[in-house]
């Protein structure tokens, strides 16, 4: 299979970013983990050794970034999903006290 271009790389990137704002959090993740192995493949392929230190660096710096987002995105969901659970059982038990 041939690598893709270093274009092609950085728009996976937007698309990616694309569906943080979507709060696609887990098809972001599995795009993501496909992003990483075709970086990989770009960087082992003739095109990849011959792509600028400098471009290369921002692809990385790029990926590293949507990673922090996704961690950021994924710790929030967490957290709001035990603040929702911890509100539900505030309500039972609110509502199982005799006179309430």
């Amino acid at each position: 299979m041939s690598a893709v271009s270093v274009e092609a790389l950085f728009a996976q990137l937007q698309a990616m970013h694309d569906g943080l704002q979507d709060g696609d959090l887990d098809h972001v993740q599995g795009l993501l983990d496909q992003h990483d192995r075709d970086v990989r493949d770009f960087m082992q392929a003739p095109q990849g050794r011959d792509t600028g230190a400098d471009v290369l660096s921002n692809l990385l710096y790029a990926q590293l970034q949507l990673q922090d987002r996704l961690r950021d995105a994924r710790d929030a969901a967490a957290r709001k999903l035990r603040e929702s659970q911890q509100a539900e059982r505030a309500a039972r038990a609110y509502l199982s006290t005799p006179g309430a």
